[in-house]
């Protein structure tokens, strides 16, 4: 008989917050295979059919508001402001209707992937919260306050509910230490298909090297395309670049969904290059996958990103003009030359899921 369900508040910032959590509810569920999920997001519920087998039941949950980007690598803090407003405080009348579907569906415990509104329904139907992070909203927001001092109001009460929660799991890179709190290794998604699988699967000739060229699940319109025909001898793997899987002399386009899982591609290909992004840092750091990646400039997790790079992989940074110049893949035998194995260690989703379910299991 399938146990009480965990509600899970997953933010839609991006692709990565969702990414993680499909990890730690896999690995939980792995652990104890009669538990199931409530996931309460707005990240499209394919996203997590296509990266679990655990059962879940799915919320289309507007559940935090992040930051607004205007490009994959800018943020729009006038947007974000407004979408603040309108956030926060958070409104009873939100709460309690949320409060009521965790009930209705039988959750003894809530974990929250920097969700502010699932901490506050927590707190509401006196239920345990386990908060799993590398940053936190309030701790964002603060980076930002000389340009925008408006932040300062909604760091107040976001700090207040991050802080109320008994179980705060940190994951590794995380950006600030807080005391009290649990740290894990970094969570990824795990790796289900062989290099040569995926290979076969790409239908890549010999042992020609392939490069995974991902924006972290961002749709990706590249205009420098074409100048990576002069690279003949790589193949260069691009998701979210087009409708359909589509190959083009040494290109291959994929969907924005497809059935190449990201973690099994960052994993074979022999090098990735891409936005530094969380999510693919630890999938690329979990097969010790050389790594070129371009920093969003003033995101202020991308320090935290990419001190925790240099010193675990093979990697360089590039600039987005260089990336578009695409004389980067000539880095690439050096980048091999150099790789190192992978770094044997727990993996962070196995430790933050036995966490979470001594926490559920001490009701």
């Amino acid at each position: 008989m399938p146990s009480a369900p965990i509600a899970y508040f997953v933010s839609s910032h991006g692709f990565g917050h969702a990414a993680r959590s499909a990890a730690v509810m896999e690995a939980i569920h792995d652990q104890s295979p009669a538990t199931d999920f409530c996931v309460f997001t707005g990240v499209p519920r394919w996203f997590f059919e296509d990266s679990m087998t655990a059962p879940f039941n799915y919320v289309d949950c507007h559940t935090d508001v992040g930051l607004v980007q205007s490009t994959p690598m800018d943020e729009d803090l006038r947007a974000t402001l407004g979408e603040l407003s309108n956030f926060l405080p958070l409104r009873q009348e939100t709460v309690e209707l949320v409060a009521e579907k965790v009930r209705r569906f039988g959750c003894r415990l809530v974990v929250s992937d920097i969700s502010p509104l699932g901490i506050a329904v927590a707190n509401r139907l006196g239920l345990p919260c386990a908060l799993i992070e590398n940053f936190t909203w309030d701790w964002i927001y603060s980076a930002y306050l000389e340009d925008e001092p408006r932040f300062d109001s909604f760091i107040a009460e976001l700090h207040g509910l991050y802080a109320s929660v008994p179980l705060r799991i940190q994951a590794q890179p995380f950006c600030e230490p807080v005391a009290g709190a649990a740290r894990v290794a970094p969570i990824s998604r795990s790796v289900r298909q062989s290099a040569q699988e995926i290979r076969q699967r790409l239908q890549l000739p010999g042992d020609s090297p392939f490069v995974l060229l991902t924006m972290g699940g961002s749709p990706v319109s590249h205009q420098f395309l074409e100048r990576l025909y002069r690279f003949p001898g790589i193949t260069f793997v691009i998701p979210g670049a087009a409708d359909g899987l589509h190959r083009e002399r040494n290109l291959i386009l994929l969907p924005h969904r497809t059935t190449f899982r990201h973690a099994d591609l960052a994993a074979a290909a022999d090098m990735v290059l891409g936005k530094l992004g969380y999510s693919t840092l630890a999938e690329v750091s979990q097969a010790a996958t050389p790594y070129l990646f371009i920093r969003r400039s003033r995101f202020p997790e991308s320090p935290a990103l990419a001190d925790y790079a240099r010193r675990r992989l093979v990697c360089e940074e590039i600039t987005e003009p260089e990336l578009a110049a695409a004389d980067w893949p000539c880095r690439l035998p050096d980048l091999q030359r150099n790789r190192r194995a992978p770094i044997g260690e727990p993996q962070g989703s196995q430790q933050a899921a036995g966490m979470v379910l001594d926490l559920l299991e001490s009701r």
